[in-house]
């Protein structure tokens, strides 16, 4: 069973690593939730929100989850149960940082008592603290997609750059979908009145939460509208090359036709063709042919059409 606990003499910290069917039993057995709450528990939420139970209060939250090798963001839920004496943690998708944080609170006297004597109010706030900050380095990862993505376009000349802005655009979608779904959540927290969701400046703290939100919100603008705007080059250059290729497709036909002309009509099988029995007349009319389609070249070249 993948429960974990940390104990002082005050607060526990129970913390669930995607929860199955043996861990929401020991959930309902310890604990007196709403059961609407433990409903929600049980499955996905794709919304989050706050909710306040008996004693208790119930906080669904969405953090991006990266994965480096598809280079692709996906939402990791956390779920968190804060009462006066404990915090209860369940997260789903691969959100490492609440299993690092865990263990290292767990494994350090002084981590333990820095974030555990003020009161389970605090101990959320540094929990969700890690999580936003958990935010910056995959914002870097994002930026540095960005750039890879830019020198693709103006550089390599990669047919799969359309694809890759494409993937850039759906992740930013997705993180400013769960940014600004955070908003009424951290607005709602300073506002609480339990007396366990309050400690020694804690609105101030709160309000830390919601900068953080803010600036991550800031630079996903940003790289929405640059992922935009190397969209729009990206199709500019592509029409650019399409509409190259089409002229010089266009100019090499306009050279071979006065050759493929001549052929045609020195191959016309009827009387009076000239040089039809001429012994050179094969070279005659080669001539004529590479002759006609030099003109034209050199014609082209004096009008600087290529």
């Amino acid at each position: 069973m993948s429960v974990k606990t940390i104990h002082t003499k005050n607060l526990r910290w129970i913390d669930i690593a995607s929860p199955e069917a043996e861990e929401l039993r020991w959930v309902r057995e310890n604990f007196k939730f709403n059961e609407i709450h433990f409903q929600e528990l049980e499955r996905h939420q794709s919304r989050p929100h706050i909710d306040e139970g008996e004693n208790y209060d119930y906080i669904v939250l969405l953090f991006p989850v990266y994965n480096k090798t598809t280079q692709e963001i996906t939402a990791g839920e956390v779920d968190f149960f804060i009462s006066d004496n404990f915090v209860l943690t369940a997260h789903y998708g691969e959100i490492y940082t609440i299993s690092e944080l865990f263990n290292r609170v767990r494994g350090d006297q002084k981590t333990r008592d820095s974030f555990m004597q003020r009161g389970s109010g605090y101990l959320l706030y540094r929990i969700l603290e890690a999580l936003f900050r958990r935010s910056y380095p995959i914002l870097d990862h994002m930026n540095e997609d960005v750039n890879g993505i830019e020198t693709q376009i103006f550089h390599k000349h990669d047919t799969d750059v359309l694809s890759r802005i494409s993937l850039m655009k759906k992740n930013v979608i997705e993180f400013r979908r769960m940014m600004k779904t955070h908003r009424s959540v951290l607005e709602k927290l300073p506002q609480q009145k339990k007396d366990y969701l309050l400690f020694p400046q804690s609105r101030s703290y709160y309000r830390d939460l919601h900068e953080y939100s803010t600036d991550i919100w800031d630079v996903l603008e940003t790289l929405k509208e640059t992922v935009e705007t190397l969209h729009e080059t990206s199709q500019s250059i592509v029409t650019h090359r399409l509409q190259e290729q089409t002229r010089m497709i266009g100019l090499f036909s306009a050279i071979v036709l006065p050759a493929t002309l001549v052929a045609f009509l020195f191959g016309v099988g009827v009387e009076g063709i000239p040089f039809r029995h001429h012994p050179q007349g094969f070279w005659i009319v080669a001539g004529v042919m590479v002759t006609a389609s030099i003109t034209l070249w050199a014609a082209f070249k004096s009008m600087r059409w290529f």
